[in-house]
């Protein structure tokens, strides 16, 4: 089963006597384990009934003395085994290793953690046979922001779809890193319910020198020479150029609808809260607008979409492609056309 599907099984608290789990996402096995204790055991009676073993140090003898013992002052016990591919199953230990899988004791929930299976060898067969296996892999790339939206949720705050899809961009898919960042955010952003991608931007870029919103405010004063030296200075740093281009994209939309409500002649207050940026920054995005034309900022699209592309398609330097991309945004055509038309 995956990761998903335990989740009913962890509702219902209804655990097998023998469950391995495996996988490349360690954080999602955690996860699933800690789950597994949390519902069985109580803080009184955990210290009696829970042993966690590595395969690397025990033997077989030793896991199956602990999962053989009958509980103390409590319905059930739980007994972990990490590396549990280690374990050093032989010919004669594989045969008392199976003998328990056929038989092992309802009051014992054996969990088996395992970096590295072989389902075609034993006891990996055997497991088969007699355990619950949880598969516990990588989410895809389109998986993690609602990932990080459903734990942000869990925590007790919801999270806006560009923060989830720049908290992604800076730190990546694995989902321990970005469960500290979350933390980090949630000390930042205290009582409010919301996490922003102005918090995110704050908290997690931070700590890597320029920030997104420097670069943007470059590209809206049309400050060419500063533009590229931040850039350079945050693709230096390690961020990622996916994460630029999407900030960037959003930054173009807030100009574009900003230019769509000057014209409705809206209140400072609803235009700020249309384009979903705080009162004391509109200011700025007003003169920002004013620095680009429609015809501009649609170049501006184009020149994201096509920056996206390529280094998703093809091995061109991130650096080049990006350098590119910023001076298309600042002078409002691509470098090739203006050689072009300047002889």
């Amino acid at each position: 089963m995956t990761f998903q599907d335990f989740q009913s099984i962890l509702a219902r608290k209804t655990f097998a006597p023998v469950l391995l789990f495996y996988g490349d996402e360690d954080f999602l096995i955690d996860e699933c384990v800690k789950g597994i204790v949390e519902s069985i055991l109580d803080e009184g009676t955990k210290s009696f009934n829970l042993d966690v073993v590595y395969g690397s140090k025990t033997d077989v003898k030793e896991v199956l003395a602990l999962a053989s013992a009958f509980p103390l002052m409590s319905e059930r016990r739980v007994v972990v085994v990490k590396e549990f591919e280690k374990l050093g199953i032989g010919d004669g230990t594989g045969e008392r290793f199976t003998t328990y899988l056929q038989n092992p004791l309802a009051s014992t929930c054996l969990v088996l953690i395992a970096q590295k299976t072989d389902f075609r060898k034993k006891p990996f067969t055997d497991l088969k046979k007699h355990a619950d296996l949880v598969e516990c892999k990588s989410l895809y790339d389109n998986q993690v922001p609602d990932w990080i939206a459903g734990r942000i949720a869990e925590m007790g705050k919801s999270v806006d779809p560009d923060a989830s899809r720049i908290l992604q961009a800076y730190v990546g898919n694995s989902l321990r890193a970005l469960q500290n960042e979350i933390e980090k955010l949630f000390v930042f952003v205290g009582g409010k319910n919301v996490i922003t991608a102005g918090d995110v931007t704050e908290v997690v870029g931070a700590s890597k020198g320029f920030t997104i919103f420097e670069l943007q405010n470059a590209i809206g004063k049309k400050d060419l020479k500063e533009a590229l030296h931040i850039l350079q200075a945050m693709l230096q740093a390690g961020q990622s150029p996916q994460m630029i281009i999407v900030m960037l994209t959003r930054f173009l939309n807030q100009l574009w609808r900003i230019g769509e409500i000057k014209r409705l002649r809206a209140p400072d207050a609803e235009m700020a809260k249309t384009i979903g940026v705080h009162p004391y920054f509109l200011r700025q995005i007003v003169q920002f607008q004013s620095n680009f034309s429609e015809t501009q900022i649609e170049q501006g699209y184009r020149a994201l979409l096509e920056a996206d592309t390529v280094l998703k398609s093809t091995g061109r330097d991130p650096r080049l492609v990006m350098d590119l991309l910023v001076y298309t945004l600042v002078r409002g055509t691509p470098l090739y056309e203006e050689i072009v038309s300047n002889g």
